[in-house]
């Protein structure tokens, strides 16, 4: 058993398919399945993969090795930090955002990683919050920007920074009648409106759901629809009501048919947060540069 073959039975359990596995690696498709068989024939030729559906799938044992892989690949990572000058980093930076908050929040500070650390190959990818939480603690991400609310738990081994203060906030079309008597809205108020939200997995949503259910009062979905922007969208055409952080509401094109309503019993402060691995790492450097770029950008945007 070599790290090689360990690189490669990663790569193509995250990955789902040889073919991108061997994208990933560099690697020809018959040399990454090579590497696969040399790395099942060295565990003793146990089934990591269900190979009757397709495409394949991990089998719990499968699972199972994953999370020992990811560690091994782990431990090497922080022995060559400690062994070896850190001031040049090199290899791939797997970093996971939550929905929403690219484009707004990462643009410029991954464009000053990549110039000072020219070798550091980045590797960026889009998820909800609580998934992202768990790729940093399985070792699938090296770090994540997420969106945490109180609901959000970090686990141990996990480190938080907080990069910038957020507020999730209900929008709706500027053509909407406002309360004549200046009154806060009340969620039993909006019950009759449609709602435009993410599907299922959202922690926002879940967190309105919840809201409304403690109340006792239906919530009507209008539309799931993924991502924040087209809800906007939508919104400004159509009316009903949409759940977005202030932030993206700021930069959206749409901004001007917009208002956001002052809800009395619905509020959802959140952070926008930095996870990474407490442990010392190879690719520290990169993270705390971009933490500093990250809390710069997210305070002159604030």
């Amino acid at each position: 058993m070599n790290l090689q073959d360990i690189e490669a039975f990663i790569a193509v359990a995250e990955t789902g398919s040889v073919n991108r596995a061997a994208a990933r690696l560099n690697l020809t498709q018959p040399a990454t399945t090579r590497r696969i068989q040399n790395f099942e024939a060295a565990i003793g030729d146990a089934p990591l993969f269900d190979r009757s559906v397709k495409p394949a799938i991990l089998t719990s044992l499968g699972n199972h090795v994953l999370e020992y892989c990811r560690r091994v690949l782990a431990a090497v990572a922080e022995l060559e930090a400690c062994t070896t000058s850190a001031a040049d980093p090199a290899g791939s930076l797997k970093m996971g955002i939550a929905h929403g908050l690219g484009e707004i929040v990462l643009t410029t500070p991954l464009d000053a990683l990549r110039r000072t650390f020219p070798r550091i190959r980045l590797q960026v990818s889009s998820n909800w919050s609580v998934d992202l939480i768990e790729g940093a603690r399985s070792g699938a991400l090296d770090c994540a920007v997420g969106l945490l609310t109180e609901a959000h738990m970090i686990p141990p081994g996990l480190s938080r920074l907080d990069l910038g203060a957020e507020q999730v906030v209900v929008v709706a079309a500027s053509k909407r009648r406002r309360r004549r008597d200046g009154k806060q809205w009340r969620l039993s108020d909006l019950a009759p409106e449609p709602w435009f939200l993410n599907p299922a997995g959202c922690g926002c949503r879940a967190a309105l759901m919840k809201s409304f259910d403690r109340l006792q009062v239906p919530m009507r979905i209008g539309a799931e629809i993924f991502g924040e922007d087209l809800q906007l969208s939508l919104l400004a055409r159509s009316g009903g009501l949409a759940l977005v952080p202030s932030r993206q509401l700021e930069h959206s094109p749409h901004r001007r048919k917009l208002h956001v309503l002052d809800v009395a019993d619905f509020k959802l402060p959140a952070t926008i947060v930095l996870i990474r691995n407490a442990a010392p790492g190879r690719l520290d450097q990169p993270i705390d540069l971009l933490v500093r770029d990250l809390k710069a950008k997210l305070a002159h945007h604030g």
